[in-house]
């Protein structure tokens, strides 16, 4: 139950990669150690142990990872352990909602250039470009899906 070096720092990348999303590096250090272990799968203390983190901190990050549908776990026949893993098979749905959210924030900056002055324009035009680049990837997004749909059904054929 040792992990190799190059697990722990991938398991460190991606924690970093998390706290500057404005998660707490914990979270990413979890996500990080159930995509490193060959299993794919850990139990509350074999997470606490690979990780050398409290109780606390992996039963908060569990808790908080579970709510934001980032992790799940299942139980064995005959045994009381939870396992935990990451919830990967709905993974389009995952990137649909997490898309939603970044689509939703043009109409947000629409409503921010309405309520701007002309005061500031460089200011404003970064505004305008960030908020037309949404638009455009919300365009644009479906069909990319549609062209990996494609070519992803034609090499399993």
């Amino acid at each position: 139950m040792k992990l190799t070096a190059q697990q722990q720092e991938i398991i460190e990348r991606i924690g970093v990669f998390f706290e500057k999303k404005g998660h707490q590096p914990i979270l990413g250090r979890i996500m990080g150690l159930l995509l490193v272990l060959d299993e794919a799968e850990a139990t509350f203390d074999e997470i606490k142990d690979y990780l050398s983190v409290s109780k606390s901190a992996v039963s908060n990050a569990l808790t908080l990872l579970q709510s934001m549908n980032k992790v799940e776990y299942t139980t064995k026949p005959g045994e009381r352990k939870r396992y935990f893993k990451l919830r990967t098979r709905d993974w389009r749905n995952d990137m649909k909602e997490d898309l939603q959210g970044i689509f939703r924030i043009s109409s947000l900056l629409k409503e921010v250039m309405k309520a701007r002055s002309e005061k500031n324009l460089e200011f404003n035009q970064c505004i305008l470009e960030f908020q037309q680049f949404i638009d455009f990837m919300k365009e644009e997004m479906p069909k990319l899906i549609e062209k990996y749909d494609r070519l992803h059904t034609k090499s399993e054929s």
